[in-house]
């Protein structure tokens, strides 16, 4: 899948329009910015703390065989930091990565990080975001996307330190181009596709083939107005019966799968290699080992993990709430 990242563009937009749905009323009413990020935090934190877990020991493994350029210092380093959910400053991680990456031990959480940004952002300014106030946020922010999609050598590396303004680009235009969405359906009435037509053009988009000389206009028009325009088109959609509950479940295991799956990924190749001496290209097999791999995780972790802490978190915040009051 050429433009497989393409994902991420469309998460961002779909977590605007979601987060607009659920809270865009209650933060217009007076919600604080400090509340809706601790329920963003209770949401997001116990998986992405399990990520970070699983690619702390995968790193201490490899530093202790001798297959790291990594210390252990370094290690605690990099664990303080995530540990706070903030990226690793630049020039400790270029040790383990040329590149540099944001999170070295999961490198997915970049993302994240963006997304509680793009979250906090919203919070502070939710009840003055008019049309008008859009009409010069979204073509500024897509302006900005445009220029960091030709201005970078390598398409979609938020994740390095050196594609930062380009990560920041994806995540401020993405996600406010979902909440406008979400007023913009809720004002008047978009005609909507299938549900099934409606992810076959998202597969479509991912797995589009483009002349090399064009990936970065394609790349640009795919992020800018056709990941937005599949969105607000499938707003409506509807499923029903099996479907319905198919995508139900995908849906409660989506984000356990996406912060799983690299650090799984690297553990399954490492042990298979090494205790097999089996070693498989990036391919099919590869991608359909990393899929069930990071679902069966995914599926545990939520059952007897994820829930029953968020559950806690909730009711421990609800209570102190409620003393405070």
């Amino acid at each position: 899948m050429p433009y497989r990242a393409m994902a991420v563009d469309f998460f961002f937009v779909l977590s605007g329009f979601v987060l607009a749905h659920a809270y865009g009323a209650r933060l217009q009413r007076g919600m604080s910015p400090i509340s809706f990020l601790r329920i963003r935090l209770i949401r997001l934190y116990p998986l992405y703390l399990l990520g970070l877990f699983i690619g702390a020991v995968f790193v201490l493994r490899n530093v202790a065989g001798g297959y790291s350029t990594f210390t252990s210092g370094d290690v605690g380093y990099v664990i303080g930091f995530g540990l706070l959910m903030l990226p690793t400053p630049p020039g400790v991680t270029a040790r383990i990565d040329a590149g540099d990456p944001l999170y070295p031990l999961n490198g997915p959480c970049w993302s994240i990080f963006f997304e509680l940004g793009a979250n906090f952002f919203y919070a502070l300014i939710a009840r003055f975001l008019t049309w008008r106030i859009f009409a010069v946020l979204l073509p500024a922010t897509a302006i900005a996307l445009a220029f960091t999609i030709f201005s970078h050598d390598e398409l979609m590396n938020g994740w390095l330190w050196g594609g930062f303004d380009y990560g920041l680009a994806r995540v401020a235009y993405g996600f406010f181009a979902g909440v406008f969405i979400y007023k913009t359906q809720s004002a008047c009435k978009i005609p909507s596709l299938p549900a099934w037509l409606c992810f076959a053009l998202l597969l479509g988009l991912v797995c589009m083939q483009v002349p090399a000389g064009w990936a970065r206009p394609a790349y640009a028009v795919m992020s800018i107005v056709l990941v937005p325009v599949l969105v607000l088109i499938s707003a409506r959609a509807t499923v029903r019966g099996s479907a319905a509950w198919i995508c139900g479940a995908l849906g409660t295991l989506s984000y356990g799968f996406y912060v799983l799956h690299v650090p799984l990924m690297l553990v399954t190749d490492f042990e298979r290699t090494a205790r097999f001496g089996v070693e498989w290209p990036f391919g099919f097999v590869h991608v359909i080992q990393t899929i069930v791999v990071a679902l069966v995780a995914a599926t545990v972790a939520n059952r007897f993990y994820d829930k029953p802490i968020r559950r806690w978190l909730t009711k421990l915040t609800a209570r102190r709430a409620t003393m405070a009051l």
